[in-house]
């Protein structure tokens, strides 16, 4: 991978990372919906991305509408699902799982070829991440876990189906993404949450700083160079290389929230950080499949 574009993808996961943050902050203390959060973070993304709606569509339309699906309402359907009853720490343990799921089904369909040293070096990464973020029972079983290993199972396919679009733009990914979350996740939240007004009235700044944030700097930002890098390099390099996310939500928790540091964030760090390293130089540029 090119020095460069490794820069790009290290910003997108120090985006995601300030989420983490943003999103404790600002919601944490506030009773604000996380469907309702959905819908008003997408409808943010329409209102800058609107000019791209009307993009040409690629000859492969259908399967740019099924990746919108897989990264946009499916997942965020099962992983708020998910959320509600799964522990934060266990969660935060199967959504990792995101990268051998990406990798198999990469290998498997795409016919990637990984090799013996990148794939030590996702195994390496993997369990630096694992020990980083373990807390005991928190993989103790709870049917929300399911929901969110589905979450990430769809985020998964998502990403490999990336690969078989075609040439497309980035923005038309984010910007149909964002179409499918605020209609479908405007009607989950019509039918499953309610007080919408006295939620609007009492949490109006706290939502739209959390909102205002995922849409930018994640689903603009993050989400549309992350969509790039999956089109230039294999999904067996790009993902892997997202585990560097909790090793910046721990810094940024750390700095800004005055969250504790323990031993294993140093452990996991320092397996996480070379073995990032070995991914991104093994990584070659993939070329798009054309339909």
């Amino acid at each position: 991978m090119r020095a460069f574009d490794f820069a790009i993808l290290m910003l997108c996961c120090l985006c995601w990372a300030g989420n983490f943050v943003v999103s404790s902050w600002a919601v944490g203390a506030n009773p604000v919906p996380p469907f309702m959060l959905a819908f008003i973070r997408a409808s943010i993304v329409l209102v800058f991305m609107f000019p791209f709606l009307f993009m040409k569509w690629p000859k492969a339309w259908w399967r740019l509408a099924i990746v919108c699906a897989c990264v946009g309402p499916i997942h965020l359907a099962f992983l708020y699902t998910g959320l509600q009853t799964a522990p934060a720490s266990g969660s935060s343990i199967v959504s990792q799982m995101l990268i051998p799921l990406a990798t198999i089904l990469s290998v498997i369909f795409l016919r990637e070829k990984i090799g013996w040293v990148r794939g030590l070096g996702i195994i390496g990464a993997f369990l630096g991440t694992i020990i980083m973020i373990y807390e005991p029972s928190a993989l103790s079983f709870d049917i929300g876990l399911i929901y969110i290993l589905c979450a990430y199972f769809s985020l998964a396919i998502g990403s490999v189906m990336m690969k078989t679009v075609g040439d497309v733009d980035w923005r038309q990914y984010v910007i149909w993404v964002a179409v499918m979350v605020f209609f479908f996740m405007g009607i989950a939240s019509a039918l499953f949450e309610e007080g919408h007004a006295e939620i609007w009235q009492a949490s109006k700044f706290p939502l739209l700083i959390a909102a205002g944030y995922a849409a930018i700097m994640v689903s603009i930002v993050a989400h549309g160079q992350y969509f790039k890098m999956i089109a230039k390099y294999d999904v067996s390099v790009v993902v892997p290389l997202t585990l560097m996310v909790p090793v910046f939500a721990c810094i940024l928790a750390v700095l800004f929230r005055g969250e504790t540091i323990f031993l294993r964030y140093y452990v996991g760090a320092a397996l996480i950080l070379p073995c990032v390293f070995i991914i991104a130089k093994r990584g070659k540029i993939a070329p798009v499949q054309e339909d």
